[in-house]
């Protein structure tokens, strides 16, 4: 049975599980519910003088598990780039920095007070409550009285 005529079959809660949006991923991929509720439904409605064969049923199971696989990978490596950037800002931390401000494009100076990751970017919030985006840091100084700058 081809997965053709599975997508026209209705769900188990009166719905199309491909044409009610509810399974597509990114890019219009199916995500892991999608492909569960196929692969019932091609069980359910296979034709009972030719089934499914096994071959066929355990290399679809093996998509399944490749696809969690992929996805735990995902989030992993994700987790992992939010992490070294978080790293790769830290020195920011207590620096007297300039950098533009997106809404209003004033220059904006302070003291690097925190460090977050805000949808994937590194922001900076500056000790005058002011956020800047790391990509538009222009300068860096040392604090005054900040032992690591000679004084």
């Amino acid at each position: 049975m081809s997965v053709g005529s599975v997508s026209d079959s209705i769900g188990p809660f009166g719905t199309n599980p491909v044409s009610a949006g509810s399974g597509a991923g990114p890019g219009g991929r199916l995500d892991k519910q999608a492909f569960l509720m196929l692969l019932v439904a091609q069980l359910k409605n296979q034709d009972p003088m030719n089934p499914m064969q096994d071959r066929e049923f355990i290399a679809q199971l093996a998509q399944l598990n490749t696809l969690e696989q992929l996805q735990q990978l995902n989030e992993t490596v994700t987790a992992m780039a939010q992490h070294a950037a978080l790293g790769q800002v830290a020195g920011y931390l207590g620096r007297v920095v300039s950098g533009l401000d997106r809404t209003s494009g004033a220059l904006v100076t302070g003291t690097v007070v925190r460090v977050t990751i805000l949808d994937g970017v590194a922001v900076l919030e500056l000790s005058g409550g002011q956020r800047i985006d790391v990509r538009d840091v222009v300068s860096i100084e040392v604090a005054e009285g900040d032992p690591g700058n000679g004084a």
